[in-house]
């Protein structure tokens, strides 16, 4: 390896990243591609991604959103649209070439560090690896590499701004820097590592003597910009996100279910031939108490980072790959705070690094020259076929969903997944059967009963959708969706009292909540409530939408429309409930039920806010 250099040791590395993906433009679009990209017409033209070049990544459905800003990823899959007129076989064939430039990239930062071999074997590393699959062969994965693409090139102009002979080239180079920067943060808010990668750069790679901390602190800027202008843009649904698996547990129940899972990460690092494209329950059991796997998982992601510290002497591109490969999976590990997904192998494509560079390091390091090259290329081949059979099972949604229970039927959201597609092909039954499975599964998630408890109702199935929903209710007791579908199905089975009482219980619990409001007044229309008490749900239901003439005129109309005695069931509760509604917006109202009340010796006076007695 005499000739080869470090540019084409690159080269040729990138051409093992697309021959081992030579297959993925037979995909379609599969899972998250057709909400983000094919059914998204922000995607569908330059001029329409950048008109939405502040708008949130996921489109705005029925006034909700999942609140993320990926205004570049959106932009790219622009363009090829533009390009392809929405042929997904274009936008495979750039992801794959994206995995390319990723690849050179690696090879170039890791080329300090290595021999040519070394750095060739790094980048084929990189290039082969299995875990990469999902973010190459699915197409929203692209957000991955891109972000990835933008870290590794502020890595390398960064180095360039810190060797540089001259104040001017230092400036300039740092500026493209803070750009590739944004790069990363406008492709996938995991770009804020940029600060921690580029600090564990400096610290690993030295030679300079210029301090770096002013530029760290402009790259920390530039980050907290983008939080800036990613709360303007998506701040009304931007809320912390937590995994099923860790929902409802305290932190040390999310620390006793994760180190496990940093096991597992090793693994997929390691040896990554068993994949799955979904780690919820069961692929990943909850545990609520630290065991003897999880101090396995805890002393073996400590020993790696002993490893990696010890290592920045002796072995700077180990060091390298460790460090940043735990940086880029930090905002995912659910250490610090919980995170939306327990574990997912496109969140792994930039701490394959790790692995990456200690192949790197072993192939140059010299020793038993004939045995490591024999045995790392037996390993890349491994890897380079196990790559090659995983891209097909992206192809579609359906195949996804279908290869997704075969290969993992402890998964109890496969099953949700199957369940959908069965309702889809017109199989309800099946669909309601395999909903039920994934409650039996993981029965710590109580939205698997608005599939199974929600078809079950329209199959007439009623005691199943209230079994359904008496089991997850103690688990959401505030959610007003599930006291919704409690709702229904006593009113379902006939338990008219009952289904009032949980509606009424909805909308104390979530006093903000539309969703409550409208179970609530659907329940009244269907049971042909009185008048008075149909008029006031329509008021609560105005008031919480914002509509304050609409709740104005319709508390003046239930102050007319109040009945005899006998038609005062519930209406204690009713005023004290819309008590503040009706104190800003028709007074009157209140001293009308106060002369009600005392004539009717309901017992509830309004003295005091929530004052309602009993509810006769």
């Amino acid at each position: 390896m005499s000739q080869l250099t470090a540019g084409r040791a690159a080269a040729i590395a990138a051409v093992a990243a697309c021959i081992v993906y030579a297959n993925a433009y037979r995909n379609g679009w599969a899972l998250d591609d057709s909400g983000v990209i094919r059914d998204n017409s922000s995607a569908h033209s330059i001029a329409a991604a950048w008109e939405g070049r502040f708008s949130t990544y996921w489109p705005v459905v029925q006034g909700v959103s999942a609140g993320l800003y990926r205004p570049v990823t959106i932009m790219s899959y622009a363009i090829d649209w533009s390009l392809s007129g929405g042929k997904p076989w274009w936008f495979h064939v750039n992801n794959v070439l994206l995995h390319a430039l990723a690849t050179v990239l690696v090879v170039l930062v890791v080329a300090p560090w290595l021999t040519p071999g070394g750095a060739l074997a790094a980048g084929l590393m990189f290039a082969v690896h299995p875990v990469h699959v999902e973010a190459v062969s699915n197409v929203v994965g692209r957000a991955e590499i891109l972000v990835a693409i933008g870290l590794l090139g502020a890595v390398l102009t960064f180095r360039r701004s810190r060797f540089a002979p001259t104040a001017r080239s230092r400036a300039s180079w740092f500026a493209v820097t803070l750009g590739l920067v944004l790069l990363a943060l406008l492709s996938k808010e995991h770009g804020a590592v940029a600060v921690v990668v580029l600090a564990l750069d400096a610290y690993v790679l030295r030679g300079s003597t210029r301090p770096v901390v002013r530029q760290l602190l402009a790259v920390a800027g530039v980050t907290i910009a983008f939080f800036a202008v990613w709360e303007m843009v998506a701040g009304v649904w931007v809320r912390p996100s937590t995994a099923v698996t860790v929902r409802y547990l305290p932190p040390e129940g999310r620390l006793a279910t994760m180190f496990p899972v940093y096991l597992e990460v090793v693994r997929l690092l390691a040896w990554p031939l068993d994949l799955a494209h979904d780690y919820n329950p069961q692929v990943i059991p909850r545990r609520t108490e630290l065991g003897a796997v999880a101090l396995l998982g805890l002393a073996t992601s400590g020993a790696l980072l002993s490893l990696a510290v010890a290592a920045v002497r002796r072995a700077p591109a180990v060091a390298f790959g460790i460090l940043v490969g735990v940086a880029s999976y930090a905002p995912t590990s659910n250490l610090f705070f919980a995170a939306g997904t327990i574990l997912g192998e496109r969140t792994l494509y930039l701490a394959v690094l790790a692995p990456a560079c200690a192949l790197g390091w072993i192939v140059s390091s010299g020793r038993s020259r004939k045995l490591v090259l024999v045995a790392s290329g037996v390993l890349l081949a491994v890897y380079s076929v196990r790559t090659f059979t995983r891209t097909p099972f992206w192809e579609s949604g359906q195949n996804v969903t279908i290869e997704g229970v075969l290969q993992h039927p402890e998964n109890f959201r496969a099953h949700v997944a199957l369940g959908r597609l069965l309702v889809y092909a017109g199989d309800s039954a099946r669909g309601l059967a395999e909903y039920l499975v994934a409650g039996a599964l993981f029965d710590q998630d109580p939205f698997t009963a608005m599939w199974s408890g929600g078809l079950a109702l329209e199959m007439g199935r009623a005691e199943v959708a209230l079994a359904e929903a008496k089991r997850v209710r103690p688990l959401a007791p505030n959610h007003s969706a599930i006291n919704g579908l409690l709702a229904g199905a006593y009113r379902a089975t006939g338990q008219w009292d009952s289904a009032l009482s949980v509606a009424r219980e909805g909308t104390e619990r979530a006093p903000g909540s539309r969703t409550a409001a409208v179970v609530y007044a659907t329940l009244l229309e269907a049971w042909d409530a009185p008048d008075w008490q149909r008029t006031l749900a329509e008021a609560r239901l105005s008031w919480r939408k914002g509509q304050l003439v609409r709740a104005s005129e319709k508390l003046r109309m239930a102050e007319a429309l109040i009945g005899p005695a006998e038609e005062l069931q519930g209406f204690c509760w009713e005023i004290g409930n819309l008590r503040p509604a009706i104190e800003a917006l028709h007074p009157q109202l209140l001293h009308r039920a106060r002369e009600v009340a005392r004539a009717a010796e309901l017992g509830c006076t309004f003295e005091q806010p929530g004052d309602t007695a009993r509810s006769s």
